[in-house]
């Protein structure tokens, strides 16, 4: 009896070891299939708000989905990287940020050296990311920057429980639309809530991942908007996109000692004007052009308003 007990643990443990390398790479050959090990992760992170895998070129992946890239390289701009520098562009003074999602910190890193900025709070529903930044040098001393602090929570959660606070902007790269819970953060009902949270002028910019729902709704509730990119500003105050006060901030950023913007380099100034320049664009269609209220309002009526009860696009 004894001895049989023991082969059945040893043999357990052979399998358990034999099948070691083909389980690690599971995630991998389940999200790359044919690609791998062409294309695999560097490392996974499990834990249980869902897992993340990071390539080896720095490419994130949330649950199995694209999640950002560890860059804040405005000058080698992969992860369009331009939308949180942005922010200078839609309000004078963002002082007090909120930041719901965090992701790989590159939107985080950004906002945190704003040369305005004097605190950045920052809500995040999965600890595994806080493993990963400390080991990517573009966003490591994100965890060790005294203006930023964050809290281990759901965004709306933490919304309810902290009423009184107030806001210059808040910001959010939201994944993509179609995800499930996605109207969480989304809905009308969300962005009512949002909106107190703000103070007088001040912003809510997101990521509409190119959903023309996603910016029909956020009209919805908001009398004022701006499309940058893929991203909306919303405001209860006029929108006033400032060129010129952007390239200034920019002009002045400085990350881990390291100015964005190096003025004694002619093709880096180039590429700030163009930046700095961009275009409108009343179709939507252009990638890198911006939109004004009016323009979205024409463009964006009778889409479809997402709201908790409907949940979006969540079962479309």
């Amino acid at each position: 009896m004894k001895l049989g007990a023991a082969f059945g643990v040893a043999a357990a443990l052979l399998v358990a070891i034999g099948s070691r390398p083909v389980f690690s790479t599971i995630y991998d050959r389940l999200l790359f299939k044919n690609q791998y090990p062409k294309v695999h992760f560097q490392q996974v992170v499990e834990d249980r708000s869902g897992t993340i895998g990071v390539t080896p070129n720095g490419i994130v992946f949330g649950g199995g989905v694209y999640d950002g890239r560890f860059n804040v390289d405005l000058m080698n701009d992969v992860n369009m990287i331009a939308r949180p520098f942005a922010l200078s562009a839609l309000h004078p003074a963002p002082r007090h940020v909120l930041m719901i999602g965090l992701g790989s910190g590159s939107w985080a890193q950004i906002v945190a050296n704003h040369p305005q900025l004097e605190e950045l709070t920052v809500i995040e529903i999965n600890p595994g990311y806080l493993k990963l930044i400390p080991q990517y040098p573009a966003v490591t001393s994100l965890l060790d920057n005294p203006e930023v602090r964050i809290a281990i929570d759901d965004g709306r959660r933490w919304l309810v429980r902290n009423p009184g606070q107030r806001f210059d902007a808040i910001v959010m790269n939201t994944t993509f639309h179609w995800r499930n819970h996605m109207s969480n953060l989304l809905s009308v009902d969300f962005l009512r809530m949002a909106r107190q949270h703000l103070n007088s002028g001040g912003v809510l910019f997101y990521n509409t991942t190119g959903s023309e729902d996603v910016m029909a709704t956020g009209l919805e509730v908001f009398p004022y908007a701006l499309r940058f990119l893929n991203c909306l500003a919303v405001s209860d105050s006029p929108i006033i996109f400032d060129r010129a006060r952007w390239k200034a901030v920019l002009l002045s950023y400085v990350i881990d000692g390291k100015h964005v913007i190096d003025s004694n380099d002619p093709k880096q100034m180039a590429r700030l004007d163009e930046i700095v320049n961009i275009k409108e664009d009343p179709t939507g269609r252009q990638p890198f052009s911006i939109e004004s209220d009016d323009q979205l309002r024409k463009r964006l009526q009778g889409r479809l308003i997402i709201t908790d009860d409907n949940m979006g696009l969540e079962w479309r």
